[in-house]
């Protein structure tokens, strides 16, 4: 199993989106990032994030990669901070926030290893960045620890679904390669080697860990790290990445994201006794 400082290594060469944006203004990336995540990733899920109900809580964001979450946080009137396991995503999350004008706390750490005491904020949320950590077991636990009692958690995660079923994932993979459909940074369609591996993938050819699970082992890992799992929800299916269905109209994208879905949706809650 790849280390955390090969995991660090990683993401301090290609930060999130670094395939897709390139070098650029901090205003040009941060339009593009606001960009992508309205009209692909988060179409349907700008809910689920709760942005009109937080002013004044405590919320960490455990990865914030270029610094989305964390700016829409602040924007919202939350007191925010954010936490990264690499200096590049800390210098572009800052960015992001003086183009907004809006501040934020940031802290360079590791997801396994939160620098904060026991039972500290109103809300954490991680957005699609816990199954890249080597221990996922003990991510979770760090970030049940540090949340309040009665706190909420808000965790998305790569699922398997339906396209990696083993009859139909062969097909997946040769309507990619006709279709022209390829991540930037890794043709997994001909490169991946095995369902883990396509979806290790999915974040560039070299991503040393991305773990993929049924919801129900999610479940399991999350309960037994101390969180009472409240809702599920499945969203994301790159269409901007699917020449075909680029420009698709909004109800084929509703049904691309229901129901083929690469991520689940966790809407947690720590227990309401306090340790």
């Amino acid at each position: 199993m790849p280390s955390v400082d090969d995991v660090r290594d990683y993401w301090e060469r290609f930060p999130l989106l670094a395939h897709e944006v390139g070098e650029t203004s901090a205003d040009e990336r941060w339009e593009l990032l606001d960009f992508i995540k309205r009209s692909d990733v988060e179409t349907f899920a700008m809910d689920y994030w709760g942005f009109d109900a937080v002013a004044n809580k405590t919320i960490l964001d455990i990865g914030c990669g270029p610094g989305w979450l964390t700016v829409m946080y602040a924007l919202s009137g939350a007191q925010v901070t954010a936490i990264d396991i690499t200096s590049q995503a800390l210098v572009l999350t800052q960015a992001a926030l003086d183009v907004n004008g809006v501040s934020a706390n940031l802290k360079h750490a590791s997801a396994e290893s939160l620098p904060f005491l026991d039972q500290s904020f109103d809300v954490v949320v991680s957005s699609g960045v816990l199954h890249h950590t080597p221990n996922v077991s003990r991510a979770f636990s760090e970030a049940h620890r540090v949340a309040k009692p009665d706190a909420l958690g808000l965790v998305t995660l790569y699922r398997i679904g339906i396209l990696h079923h083993p009859l139909v994932f062969p097909i997946v993979r040769f309507l990619m390669r006709v279709s022209g459909t390829r991540h930037p940074g890794a043709d997994l369609a001909r490169e991946s080697t095995s369902v883990a591996d396509f979806i290790r993938q999915y974040d560039g050819a070299k991503n040393p860990v991305g773990i993929a699970k049924k919801e129900r082992d999610w479940i399991q890992d999350l309960r037994q790290a101390g969180w009472n799992v409240i809702s599920i929800e499945r969203h994301y299916f790159p269409m901007r990445m699917v020449p075909p269905l680029r420009h698709a109209p909004r109800w084929v994208r509703r049904l691309a994201d229901r129901y083929f879905a690469t991520m689940v949706y966790f809407t947690l809650r720590r227990s309401g006794i306090s340790n």
